[in-house]
Formats: structure tokens, C-alpha cells, sequence
């Protein structure tokens, strides 16, 4: 076996490797800004700004399929850490579907991340997948969440909203980082 091509698939496994790890990080560092940045608004979904947009940031700058449900298993571990204060037991599950619509957008679109006006359509629903998610949940199981006490349709409208704003925000950086390159 040649030499050259050895190192070059080494390189491009460690590349493979860091772009994993990079990616991991960006989940988990959405859930622990989440944590951090609690101020009762009474806003339900306003977190989307920050989520949707690393998620986005890093299904832009990635090159897997599968970018973004990797970014949510970041989330996910990083909600089996007691410190962070969630008291909600399918939060990991919940928060894993903004990472996986957005990846079925992807790949069913192929071209959508030509648009920042789509992903940021597609960051929208993707992250109203919560309370939808959320609502199941508490008819199944009869976990109650506060966010749906009053109503479905303001926590559905505000998750849409908010996840729109950070699919925008997230698309429209790497547009413009990539456009000074």
C-alpha cells in the first residue's frame, strides 16, 4: 500500500473524528446555554434563538447526513447531568427531534440549504416538533407541562417563531462567513 494514500486517510479520519467531536459540542452546548440562561419570561420556546441556530451552524458547516441528529445526542447526554436542573424525564427524547427534522429536510431537500429563507422554514418546524412532541407525551403519560396549562397554540406559534429567528440567524452566519472566504 502507498504511503501517500495511508496519511491521507489518516488525516481525513482525524478530520472525520474532530468534525464529530465539533458537532457533539455544539449539541451540548446549546442545552447548556439553555440551562444557564434561565429567566422566567414566560416565553415559551425562546431558546429556540440559541438551539436552532448552533444546530443549524453545524449542519451548514458539515458534511454528513446526519449532522444534526449527532448535534442532538450531544443534547441528550448532556441532560443526564443532575447539575443542569431538568426535572423533565423525556426532555433527551424531545430535544433529539428539532436534529432529526432538520436532517429529514436535508435529505429530502436536497438544495435547501441554498436558501437561508427554507432552513430557516425548516428550523422553525423542526423546533415546534417540541411542543407537539410534548403534548403526545402528556396525553400518554400524563406528565403535565407547564408550557401547555393554557394553551397548545402559544407554545406551538413561539417555538415556531423562535426557532425560525435562530434557523435564520445560524443559516445566514455561515452564509456570510462562507461568502468571505
Amino acid at each position: 500500500m502507498n504511503t501517500t494514500t495511508i496519511a491521507s486517510e489518516k488525516r481525513s479520519l482525524s478530520l472525520t473524528i474532530a468534525e464529530f467531536i465539533l458537532l457533539f459540542l455544539l449539541g451540548a452546548m446549546a442545552i447548556v446555554l439553555h440551562a444557564r440562561l434561565r429567566i422566567p419570561l414566560r416565553l415559551p420556546g425562546r431558546h429556540g434563538i440559541e438551539f436552532m441556530m448552533l444546530l443549524l451552524i453545524g449542519r451548514n458547516i458539515s458534511k454528513f447526513r446526519f449532522a444534526s441528529s449527532f448535534s442532538s445526542l450531544g443534547v441528550a447526554s448532556m441532560l443526564v447531568i443532575p447539575m443542569l436542573g431538568f426535572k423533565d424525564p423525556f426532555m433527551s427524547v424531545v430535544f433529539i427531534l428539532p436534529g432529526i427534522a432538520i436532517d429529514s429536510f436535508y435529505n429530502v431537500f436536497p438544495k435547501i440549504n441554498k436558501n437561508i429563507w427554507f432552513l430557516a422554514l425548516a428550523a422553525g418546524i423542526a423546533y415546534a416538533l417540541i411542543p407537539i412532541s410534548r403534548l403526545l407525551i402528556s396525553l400518554s403519560t400524563g406528565f403535565v407541562y407547564e408550557s401547555l396549562l393554557g394553551s397548545f397554540f402559544y407554545p406551538l406559534a413561539t417555538h415556531f417563531v423562535f426557532g425560525f429567528i435562530g434557523g435564520l440567524g445560524g443559516s445566514a452566519l455561515v452564509k456570510a462567513f462562507n461568502k468571505k472566504k
